[in-house]
């Protein structure tokens, strides 16, 4: 199995490679740069790289079902993934607004990606924060995680954006832009996932602009207002148990809702001497 996940990490081809590791290759500590990081289970429940860890193998399992999942593991997930890092192609993801959740390791799943990506590009960001829903404990969302890195200025987040690469994703073609509370549209780039396993949007915001504040006030005063998270949750599901709401019309659906509730939002941060503060 060890030898199977190697052989993908030192494929040569134009670009980079996917950098995949299992626990018998790893050593005391997971270095960084890595991609995607395979652990193999022994039975005992405990791993000192846990938080390190994309994928867990069963290393108990008879040799015939480890085999199978890691065949499993290499033609739906990391052949993929090698493909669209080196060809800057994004992974297929769902257009169907569905929700799950929510699920307590989310904050887990986005601390990894963040932690790569401070790898690739940290030198160059203000602050990368967990953003969305899957941000808010006990909130619903859709299998994706969001995060937000917030730079100097527009030129700077193009730079980012493409370094990204560094980390596992890929440029979203297009012209993009995060609208404000009142509408107002502020230019920002964007990454996604090459990971076929693990959607993620990746926000590169300016900090000139408003819109990463007011996206990290939101969340945390989501995080400090069960009620309003609840009221939250309810216009979220009603909109996507609509018949075959895409993705990008569910995301329109919900600004005026965002939009008043940043209003109170506001007035939440100035009687508490709130500041966006990391997590």
């Amino acid at each position: 199995m060890a030898r199977h996940l190697r052989h993908l990490q030192n494929s040569g081809a134009d670009g980079p490679d996917v950098e995949i590791v299992a626990d018998e290759l790893a050593g005391p500590e997971v270095p960084p740069g890595l991609h995607l990081v395979v652990g193999v289970a022994d039975g005992s429940g405990v791993s000192a790289r846990g938080p390190d860890v994309d994928v867990w193998l069963d290393g108990t399992a008879p040799p015939e079902r480890r085999a199978q999942a890691v065949d499993a593991l290499w033609v739906d997930r990391l052949v993929p993934f090698a493909a669209n890092v080196r060809s800057g192609r994004r992974a297929r993801r769902r257009q169907r607004a569905v929700l799950t959740g929510p699920d307590p390791t989310w904050p887990e799943q986005a601390a990894r990606l963040i932690r790569r990506l401070d790898d690739a590009i940290g030198r160059s960001t203000i602050r990368i924060d967990h953003i969305g829903s899957t941000s808010v404990p006990g909130l619903p969302a859709k299998e994706l995680i969001d995060v937000q890195v917030t730079v100097a200025d527009l030129p700077t987040a193009r730079d980012v954006a493409e370094r990204a690469r560094g980390a596992g994703f890929v440029l979203a073609a297009g012209d993009w832009s995060g609208p404000d509370r009142h509408g107002r549209p502020h230019p920002e780039q964007v990454v996604v996932d090459a990971d076929p396993g693990r959607p993620v949007n990746v926000n590169v915001r300016p900090a000139s602009a408003p819109v990463w504040r007011e996206t990290l006030l939101f969340r945390d005063w989501l995080r400090a207002h069960p009620d309003e998270r609840d009221a939250y949750a309810a216009m979220k599901r009603a909109l996507a148990d609509g018949p075959e709401v895409h993705v990008d019309e569910y995301g329109l659906a919900k600004r005026p809702w965002i939009s008043a509730a940043l209003g109170r939002a506001e007035e939440w941060a100035a009687a508490t001497g709130w500041a966006a503060l990391g997590g």
